[in-house]
């Protein structure tokens, strides 16, 4: 009788998806999927939000501020609505040791990314490589 009531608690919040607006502020998040018709989606993912993609909410309210590929993005209610999430398994805040582990997991969604993200690091790596 103990496992069926533990099943609920393993799965946790981090497989079901919901809204970006209903994040909690602060809150690191991956992107589900998005809905809405193909032309928002395919603008939203040339923005950065592709699935797999990291992001932590900043404020809430009639405009949603969220940063998502190193750059700040202010999305209206309506659309952060059609953003569903899950909360990032191994938030910094809760446990430092699987910050790591996160970010070496999501190396592997890397062909996922958007050609912004994938251009800042290319960059990212030209500019340690020339300062070293």
């Amino acid at each position: 009788m103990s496992s069926p009531a533990e099943k609920p608690r393993e799965v946790g919040p981090q497989l079901f998806p919901f809204p970006l607006s209903e994040a909690s502020v602060g809150a690191q998040l991956w992107i589900h999927s998005v809905e809405g018709n193909p032309r928002e989606c395919h603008r939203l993912h040339e923005m950065g939000f592709c699935r797999r993609a990291e992001l932590v909410k900043l404020s809430h309210g009639a405009m949603t501020v969220c940063l998502v590929c190193g750059a700040r993005v202010g999305l209206s209610e309506t659309v952060a609505q059609r953003i569903l999430v899950t909360v990032a398994p191994g938030e910094p805040r809760e446990n430092p040791g699987n910050a790591k582990a996160v970010r070496s997991d999501l190396s592997s969604f890397a062909e996922e990314g958007t050609l912004f993200c994938r251009i800042r690091d290319r960059f990212r790596r030209r500019k340690g490589g020339a300062a070293g």
